[in-house]
């Protein structure tokens, strides 16, 4: 529950499971990149509420019309579930692979990587 910050993908906008999720809320909208937006945008408020309520990925309490109603699109839950990017169970959703991309232990691995990767730079420039 770390809740100050989220690993995203630079490329996102692009991912065969962001056009799967666009095709399926919106058909009309996959070449519209304002209905891409707002599906990267949902996930980013999927991925923040996750972060700032669990640090396992297990949101207790949350069915799918929670997050359907947290987020503002009926039926991304499915959605969601259909990529393989949430479980969900009868009386709390599941983000699988949560610990590898949120939560405090990948923030401080990927803060880590930074500063290495910074210090690499600096190393080679002298």
């Amino acid at each position: 529950m770390a809740g100050d910050w989220i690993k995203m993908r630079s490329n996102l906008w692009d991912h065969p499971k962001v056009v799967k999720i666009v095709s399926a809320i919106c058909p009309q909208g996959v070449r519209d990149m304002s209905v891409r937006c707002r599906v990267v945008g949902a996930l980013m408020r999927t991925w923040s509420l996750a972060d700032a309520h669990t640090d396992d990925g297990i949101l207790d309490g949350y069915d799918a019309n929670a997050l359907d109603a947290a987020v503002g699109i009926e039926g991304w839950s499915c959605e969601l579930q259909n990529v393989g990017w949430l479980i969900i169970e009868a009386q709390r959703l599941i983000v699988p692979r949560f610990t590898e991309h949120g939560g405090k232990t990948a923030k401080r691995r990927a803060e880590d990587a930074a500063r290495k990767g910074w210090a690499r730079k600096r190393v080679r420039k002298t």
